[in-house]
């Protein structure tokens, strides 16, 4: 039987547990944007409407649909989401472009390459174009209230830039939003 000393003890185990495990997930990102290798990507406009979420903009790049025909390796045969690896290389504009992907991790990177692992579902058909949608985990943006509609706005005109940190391992987290070399907004380390 629990005594009140015993109950007690258990939930400040419980508590550091989940203290912890919150922490572990903090750092993980803030990790990313401390160590990670920075690459600017060009938004491209969508137009999200959510009021009960609070303001944020929803981001697409270029390399978030990837041909088939540009996907080298063995796709997994995993039901689910599974991993893509797209490289990018930097552009004489400083912003970074689809080079290649695969399935599989490449380990053969040149200095000038960049690897982002994103998710994609794996099903036997495609879209009518044969690409696949690829999530990165850097597609939404919380900014502060009322400033939402603004960045929209700049999306439309093609002038946002995201600045983003890429772990090793090709976890990617966003760094800042930039429109024509100025930083709009800049994501704290906590």
């Amino acid at each position: 039987m629990f005594t009140g000393k015993r109950i007690i003890w258990l939930g400040i185990i419980v508590a550091l547990l989940q203290s912890g495990a919150l922490y572990a997930m903090v750092e993980q990102r803030a990790s990313i944007l401390r160590s990670g290798k920075d690459v600017i990507l060009l938004s491209q406009p969508i137009d999200p409407r959510d009021f009960l979420r609070g303001d944020y903009v929803i981001l697409s790049y270029d390399i978030s649909n990837v041909s088939i025909d540009k996907i080298s390796g063995t796709r997994p045969e995993a039901k689910g989401l599974i991993d893509v690896y797209v490289t990018l290389v930097k552009g004489a504009d400083e912003r970074w472009n689809f080079a290649s992907a695969s399935w599989q991790a490449r380990t053969d990177l040149k200095p000038d390459e960049v690897q982002l692992r994103g998710r994609t579902p794996n099903y036997a058909y495609f879209a009518s174009d044969n690409t696949y949608h690829v999530d990165y985990g850097i597609e939404r943006y919380y900014v502060p209230e009322g400033q939402g509609l603004a960045i929209e706005e700049q999306q439309r005109e093609r002038k946002i830039d995201v600045v983003i940190a890429v772990s090793n391992e090709g976890d990617a987290q966003i760094r800042a939003l930039r429109s024509e070399g100025k930083v709009l907004y800049e994501e704290p380390l906590y």
